[in-house]
């Protein structure tokens, strides 16, 4: 699985859509941007602030992205 990771501000988010359209905005002007695609099944967290990645993926999984 693919998930797609953006940014805003100080804000990362991994999501399941390539597009980040089901990504929350506060603000019209508050746009995500797209970062890199990672592929689950090769993924080695480079980021030490997220802590479980099951759990992180699980999140992913379940709601269609995670904030962090």
């Amino acid at each position: 699985m693919f998930v797609y990771m953006f940014r805003r501000n100080g804000d990362h988010a991994l999501t399941t859509d390539m597009t980040g359209r089901n990504l929350p905005s506060r603000t019209p002007s508050s746009h995500w941007m797209f970062v890199e695609a990672l592929d689950t099944k090769k993924f080695e967290p480079r980021r030490r602030d997220i802590a479980e990645i099951d759990d992180v993926l699980h999140r992913v999984k379940a709601f269609g992205y995670y904030i962090f």
